[in-house]
């Protein structure tokens, strides 16, 4: 056998944590926390609910997980984005948001994500606050990151931005939304609708022109 390359049961094994939170994702965006039940989990795994313990202790856990790595190649994009900012702080963030929506907005999964996430925080506080400190809280301060070095290097002026960089996010939630709950009959432009966001963005953030620099 050819060195690296991994056996069948070896490769089988390593990829059944990635098959159950895909699984449990759609069971979950089908059924929502409370009804989904671990045994639709396995059955759509094709595994015995055993197994899933294996990998993740609670039901709670597996919810957390499942989520958390469908929203994991975003945060991913803005950590590599934000760890050693360089040149201009707008192109960073349109960079960003740009693969935002093509993960969260133009994709169903990421849709359903948003409207899944908003629908299971009021009635489950503890699933809420660890999906926080897991994955919203990062976001949230990669995003503070970006902008204050924008305003440092003279590009951005100081804002409510550096406070609440949730406002440089929020449109994103609504087109979600929105097209989870309405984009059958009155549907958005999300080209134009992403084009605009941007540029208000860029005109919230932006220094005026005897500070800014190229």
């Amino acid at each position: 056998m050819a060195q690296g390359t991994a056996r069948p049961r070896q490769r089988r094994k390593e990829e059944r944590p990635g098959e159950i939170l895909e699984a449990a994702f759609d069971e979950f965006t089908l059924h929502g926390f409370a009804a989904t039940r671990l045994d639709a989990v396995a059955a759509r795994a094709g595994i015995t609910k055993g197994t899933i313990y294996i990998y993740f202790p609670s039901k709670e856990d597996l919810f957390v997980a499942a989520v958390s790595e469908r929203v994991r190649p975003v945060n991913e994009h803005m950590a590599a984005l934000s760890a050693n900012p360089q040149g201009s702080a707008m192109a960073i963030l349109r960079r960003h948001f740009e693969f935002v929506y093509a993960h969260m907005v133009h994709e169903r999964g990421g849709r359903d994500l948003i409207r899944m996430v908003v629908a299971e925080a009021g009635r489950f506080p503890d699933i809420a606050e660890r999906w926080h400190d897991a994955v919203i809280g990062p976001s949230v301060e990669m995003l503070r990151r970006v902008v204050r070095y924008g305003v440092g290097r003279g590009e951005f002026r100081a804002s409510a931005a550096e406070e609440f960089p949730h406002l440089l996010f929020s449109p994103v939630m609504m087109a979600a939304t929105w097209c989870s709950l309405f984009g059958a009959v009155r549907p958005l432009d999300l080209d134009r609708y992403r084009a605009a966001h941007l540029d208000l963005m860029e005109q919230s953030l932006r220094a005026g022109p005897e500070r800014a620099s190229d």
